[in-house]
């Protein structure tokens, strides 16, 4: 049996990673709904881009672990995406047969009338790739205002041009997600002066001192059970992102954080 951890400063933010993802389907309203009744008010999702170029929510480009079909969201059509069953049967079978996909408009509306609600925008590399960083940003850029939530979003994305575009487009808060830990991408970092910094927590330095300092707040992940959220909590990292929100929210060290 594992001895519990006691948590010896403040406590964490826990950000819902894609949702409350470890009960329902990723990046769905479903996810952000239960993330929220569980009481997170920080939220990850993935953005990719339909081939007429609406952003929805989605991680990967291939459709087939999500709503069991071989094709490519950016070879779809947003009215054939929507009618798709985001149910993720391999991992949940037929209980969420009926859940939709979410479109990007759709869960601004949703994060307007939450506005105690902060949500961190990953920028797929999958869709930059096929349409380039100014028309998804445009778009994406386009649904926030549309809503009224750029103070509310926090674009971020493991490319870092995403970081300088979305600078140049708006005031919006970003995120810069750590592909290594490096010395080139320390001084990335030092340039780029993101809000926020992500990072796996399996390639954060196991020794606090060799931690990046700046002006940036950290944000780790994933961080799935509560003795591994409050080790890292204890290493004043301050954002957890957490697949099992509503596991780490049942903590009293951790709850209504």
């Amino acid at each position: 049996m594992t001895d519990e951890v006691s948590l010896q400063g403040p406590a964490p933010i826990l950000v819902a990673h894609r949702g409350y993802s470890g009960r329902y389907p990723e990046n769905t309203l479903l996810a952000y709904q239960a993330a929220y009744q569980h009481g997170a008010r920080y939220m990850e999702l993935d953005l990719q881009l339909t081939s007429d170029r609406v952003p929805v929510l989605h991680h990967d480009t291939s459709l087939m672990r999500m709503a069991n079909i071989d094709a490519d969201v950016r070879d779809t059509k947003t009215k054939h995406f929507k009618a798709m069953s985001a149910a993720y049967a391999q991992r949940f079978e037929d209980e969420f047969s009926d859940n939709e996909f979410t479109t990007f408009k759709k869960y601004c509306k949703w994060l307007a009338g939450h506005s105690d609600v902060t949500t961190f925008v990953e920028i797929k590399q999958g869709s930059i790739d096929r349409f380039g960083i100014p028309v998804f940003m445009d778009e994406v850029h386009k649904r926030i205002l549309a809503t009224e939530t750029e103070t509310q979003c926090v674009i971020i994305s493991f490319n870092h041009e995403v970081v300088e575009y979305t600078r140049k487009i708006s005031s919006m808060r970003t995120g810069w997600v750590l592909p290594s830990w490096s010395d080139k991408n320390r001084e990335l970092t030092d340039k780029l002066k993101p809000d926020f910094l992500f990072c796996d927590k399996e390639i954060l330095p196991r020794k606090d001192e060799y931690i990046w300092k700046g002006g940036w707040q950290w944000a780790i992940y994933n961080l799935d059970d509560v003795n591994s959220a409050i080790a890292m909590a204890n290493r004043s990292m301050p954002f957890l992102e957490t697949n099992q929100i509503g596991t780490l929210m049942s903590n009293d060290a951790l709850a209504n954080r």
